[in-house]
Order: structure tokens, then C-alpha cells, then sequence
């Protein structure tokens, strides 16, 4: 397996699939369902006139200073070309934990990067998807405290309030610069890049949360390094190393997973879940399942795909 070395940092559709195509596993139980969560925040803008004194500004009415969540604000700090470097951990596997890093631009949208993620971690994109931005030790707080979810988004049709009066935002129209550079959320501080969580949620059946962790910015030319190409004209999107082979689409959450890796691993291994991986599996494959397998080059050309 290809993997290439970790480079320096310098500071940094919905449709399940039916009934019949899940793992003799996933068949013994119902597939759990969660509600589609969300936050809906607002900030306040004040649209001053040079004149400290000017009328416009003491009259101005309250719906005149409210900007809501839905559009992103402006970014807070000067437009940077480096990628982020984003370490993502597909937090429900072990043995390996399924993990990939990925060298993307800032100006990536939260859908493009849902696209980059089923492309980096082999889903067939047949299920829901949300991401989630949480503070955890908000304003800088010395309290122990749980993480602040302060920001859901969601692909544009699948929007909808939750029945909480939480608002869910479109995800095209958000960028990672706007979550990651944004200095303050419903008043709190950001104190530390580490205390921003971008957690994404793909099948809300099964569950499945890949953590995503801001390393920093890749250095200059890496792209070009990797691709053997001008860095102009080198892909936008790049994996760089990662571990694990992609997990199979409704094998049942963790238990179905770890039991579909048995099956293949022992010699006397289940052999219904076997027939099922390799005939029936949305992303499965009829050679059949080394958990360690993956291609380097395999998700490159397919996140090549993608015109960020």
C-alpha cells in the first residue's frame, strides 16, 4: 500500500438501500433512526454610519442588525492558498480505525467535502448525511464542560427544521474557512483551533461519525510533490496517507462491521456474510474484505473529481 510521508504543518442522495441489502447482521436488529439535529444562531451587525451621531444608526430597527446563520458570514481573516490539512477518523472502527488525511483548499464547500469523504473512505453515497460543528471549552472556560454544537449542515434538499426551532443550514453555501476562521460563535470565543469539532454523520441508521481534526496548513509545492505536477495544474483535493479498508455500507453499524471482518479473517468465517459482502454490498467486492487493504492511488483519482 502505497503511503506517502506526513507532511509538516505550518500553523496552521436520500435513498437507503432496501431491506434486502443489508448484512444478515444488520437484518437481526431494526435500523436505528436519528432525528436530524440542529442549531440556529443569529448575529447582530451594526451597520454604522461614518458620523458617529448619524440618525441612521440610532433608528435603525432590530431586523436591520440580525443576520441569521443561513448565510455564512464574511471570513475573518485574509483569503490564505495553503490547504488545510484535515486528519479524519472514522471513530467506530478498530483494529485498524479506519483513517484518512487529506490536503484540501479553505475555499472547500461542506458539500464538496461531503463528496471528498465518500470518495476518501469508499462509500457508494446511498444514505443521509449531516456535519456538526461543536466548541468544546468555550470563551476558554476552566469548567469542565460538554461540546457546544453550534452549527449543523445539511445537503440543500435535505433541509428541514428539527421541531426544536434549531435551524439546519445548506452546506453548499458554507465554506471551511467560514467555520474554521471564525473567531466567535453565539458570543463565545474560540479561544484554541483545537476547541472547534467538525464531526460528520453519514447513514443516520447506522451512525457512522467520522471526527475531523484541523492539523494545519499544508506547505507549499506538496501537491506538486505528490502529482509530479506543476502546482498549478496539480489536483485541489489530495490524500495523503490513511489506514484501513472502507467499511461496508449497511453491515450494521460497529457490531456488523466487526463481525463481517471475522467472517473473512478466520478460516471457518461465517459464510452467508461472506456470499452477502461479495454479491449484495453497495461498496463491496466479490475478492472479498482484507480490513488493512486500501489503494492510495485508487482514492486520489477519484477525488481528482472533484473541482474545488
Amino acid at each position: 500500500m502505497p503511503k506517502a510521508a506526513k507532511p509538516k504543518a505550518n500553523n496552521a442522495k436520500s435513498s437507503s438501500n432496501p431491506l434486502d441489502a443489508r448484512s444478515p447482521n444488520a437484518r437481526k436488529k431494526s435500523a436505528a433512526s436519528k432525528g436530524s439535529k440542529g442549531s440556529k444562531e443569529t448575529t447582530s451587525s451594526s451597520n454604522r454610519d461614518p458620523d458617529p451621531t448619524s440618525a441612521s444608526e440610532h433608528n435603525a430597527t432590530p431586523a436591520e442588525n440580525t443576520q441569521t446563520v443561513s448565510n455564512p458570514p464574511p471570513a475573518t481573516r485574509p483569503d490564505d492558498d495553503l490547504n488545510y490539512l484535515l486528519h479524519v477518523m472514522d471513530v467506530l472502527t478498530s483494529n485498524p480505525m479506519i483513517t484518512r488525511l487529506l490536503s484540501v483548499p479553505p475555499s472547500l464547500t461542506f458539500d464538496q467535502l461531503h463528496q471528498a469523504l465518500q470518495s476518501a473512505f469508499g462509500w457508494s453515497n446511498s444514505h443521509m448525511h449531516s456535519f456538526r460543528v461543536e466548541i468544546d471549552n468555550p470563551s476558554g472556560s476552566q469548567e469542565p464542560s460538554f461540546p457546544k454544537t453550534v452549527l449543523t449542515l445539511q445537503s440543500p434538499h435535505s433541509l428541514e427544521e428539527s421541531g426544536l426551532g434549531r435551524e439546519i443550514v445548506d452546506e453548499s453555501k458554507w465554506t471551511l474557512r467560514d467555520v474554521i476562521e471564525k473567531e466567535e460563535w453565539e458570543g463565545q470565543l474560540v479561544v484554541s483551533k483545537a476547541d472547534l469539532q467538525i464531526t460528520y454523520e453519514y447513514d443516520m441508521g447506522d451512525g457512522w461519525e467520522h471526527q475531523i481534526q484541523l492539523l494545519g496548513r499544508a506547505e507549499k509545492g506538496l501537491h506538486a510533490a505528490l502529482t509530479g505536477l506543476p502546482e498549478k495544474k496539480a489536483q485541489k483535493v489530495l490524500c495523503v496517507s490513511g489506514e484501513g479498508h472502507p467499511c461496508a455500507e449497511d453491515c450494521g453499524s460497529e457490531p456488523g462491521w466487526e463481525e463481517l471482518k471475522k467472517a473473512f479473517t478466520k478460516p471457518k468465517g461465517d459464510r452467508e456474510s461472506k456470499k452477502w459482502y461479495k454479491n449484495v454490498c453497495a461498496n463491496g467486492d466479490r475478492k472479498g474484505l482484507d480490513p488493512w487493504k486500501w489503494d492510495l492511488m485508487d482514492v486520489n483519482a477519484a477525488l481528482e473529481k472533484i473541482k474545488a
